[in-house]
């Protein structure tokens, strides 16, 4: 409960420096599963409903202008759940058995808004990253190891600052 109220609070001071705003990332992310990205731009358009966005639990799944599905990480992360694949009717998110899952995205910490960076205690981003791929060096300075990254976006919605940076690839 406490944790809760400290990001609250980081959340509110940074909101107050005009950084509290999450903006939609400039690169497009794909949700996972997706084999061939040429796909999105020609079959997706054919699909008359929005199964991969119903299908997905965390709500991170919709659709940008050109009705094509993109990942937003402002409300969760992704769970690899498989629910967008299984409900895609052309393919398009696809599961491969015994294939490595993850998001092609890139993900940073942007050193001059992360607190943790500044001298404020904070793990937030640490502390749901299941793969443990954020690692602090001492109790500050976090730093994103891409090759243990799923790009799963959980870091960026619990990150009081706006400080995880996460774009497609």
């Amino acid at each position: 409960m406490i944790d809760a109220q400290k990001r609250e609070a980081f959340a509110s001071f940074s909101t107050l420096l005009g950084r509290g705003k999450k903006e939609v990332p400039s690169l497009v992310i794909r949700p996972p599963y997706a084999q061939n990205k040429a796909l999105f731009s020609t079959i997706c358009l054919t699909c008359k409903d929005t199964p991969c966005v119903d299908a997905c639990e965390e709500e991170i799944i919709f659709l940008d202008d050109n009705h094509t599905p993109c990942v937003l990480f402002t409300k969760s992360g992704c769970t690899f759940c498989e629910e967008c694949a299984k409900a895609c009717p052309n393919e398009v998110l696809h599961v491969k058995p015994n294939n490595e899952v993850a998001i092609d995205a890139d993900v940073k910490i942007d050193i001059g808004t992360c607190i943790a960076w500044n001298g404020t205690i904070c793990n937030s981003c640490g502390d749901v990253c299941v793969p443990k791929a954020i690692q602090f060096f001492g109790m500050f300075r976090p730093m994103v190891e891409m090759d243990k990254c799923t790009g799963c976006g959980f870091c960026y919605s619990v990150c009081p600052t706006n400080a995880v940076l996460i774009k497609g690839v």
